[in-house]
């Protein structure tokens, strides 16, 4: 069966026009027509609509062939969630680390900026990048709260894949989890041990030496910390929305550590600006507030093993 014979059979059976499928698409009439017909091809983005609106999946459409024991196996996928391809999974880790890219960019330019504020000389200059840097970085933030949301149905539905793309998906995730790991203990090392560094610096080279390198520590520490957490939540959600975890019970109890960890990197912004308070006063409390919820989670798992 062609693509529009395929359309044909899937109005028929659902009950639905060519008028019906162009206003649940958003396009004309006439292009569903030629789809219909076969004297067109939906783009991507509509066969993947087309898809989800039916119950069946991207192959069953774009094949020429399929029985129907597929086209069962395909509904009942479907019918289990809404079915995500793995050119819309490719999609969505794609468009979702352009995101991530975007806000730990624009944080780190928002930090950095300082750096240019350290220098005596060329006062001129050096205010003309600190502005540029600072407002550069704000930018990219505003940017990127202002764009088209994408791909809301994984965020928010339930989801249902293939078992080899899931599968394939989980080896995947647990392969980048480890390196996301690494990169969080690096940055929670670097954290750790420039402030001994800036001591040395000062002695040895001077307040301007000390005060860059200040900076450009705490954007690397922030900036890897960010960006691992931030990666590691959009794997997350895809493992969530498909296993079908319940949003009661521990999720919802512990959903105030996703809240905590952008009021933290706003608090330690402010610190570092107006110097109202440490910059690390924030980080600390949050790394307090997660121990104890962590030893909460391990007396609680320890008193169901018993």
């Amino acid at each position: 069966m062609t693509l529009g014979q395929k359309l044909k059979a899937l109005l028929k059976d659902n009950g639905m026009t060519q008028e019906d499928l162009a206003e649940r698409l958003e396009v004309s009439r006439q292009a569903v027509g030629k789809w219909v017909n076969d004297k067109g091809i939906p783009e991507v983005g509509k066969i993947v609509q087309i898809s989800n609106l039916f119950g069946v999946s991207m192959d069953y459409l774009l094949k020429e062939e399929c029985d129907e024991k597929g086209v069962t196996e395909e509904k009942a996928i479907s019918n289990s969630g809404y079915y995500v391809s793995q050119e819309m999974l490719d999609g969505y880790l794609s468009y979702s680390k352009q995101k991530v890219k975007q806000i730990t960019g624009g944080i780190s330019l928002f930090i950095l900026s300082n750096v240019f504020g350290c220098f005596e000389h060329n006062s001129m200059i050096m205010s003309f990048l600190y502005w540029l840097t600072m407002t550069a970085g704000i930018i990219i933030i505003i940017w990127h709260f202002f764009q088209t949301k994408q791909y809301q149905e994984i965020k928010n539905e339930r989801l249902a894949f293939d078992d080899k793309v899931f599968g394939e998906f989980k080896k995947r995730r647990e392969s980048r989890r480890k390196k996301y790991v690494v990169i969080m203990i690096v940055g929670v090392i670097i954290f750790l041990i420039s402030p001994e560094i800036e001591r040395f610096l000062m002695i040895y080279y001077g307040q301007t030496v000390c005060n860059v390198f200040g900076w450009v520590a705490d954007t690397v520490w922030l900036a890897v910390m960010i960006w691992a957490g931030m990666s590691m939540h959009v794997d997350s959600i895809i493992i969530k929305n498909t296993e079908h975890t319940p949003k009661s019970g521990p999720a919802k109890r512990y959903r105030w550590i996703y809240m905590a960890l952008p009021f933290t990197v706003v608090a330690v912004l402010i610190g570092m600006i107006t110097n109202a308070w440490s910059p690390y006063a924030p980080i600390i409390i949050l790394f307090c507030c997660l121990l104890v919820t962590t030893c909460k989670l391990l007396i609680e798992s320890r008193g169901k093993d018993e």
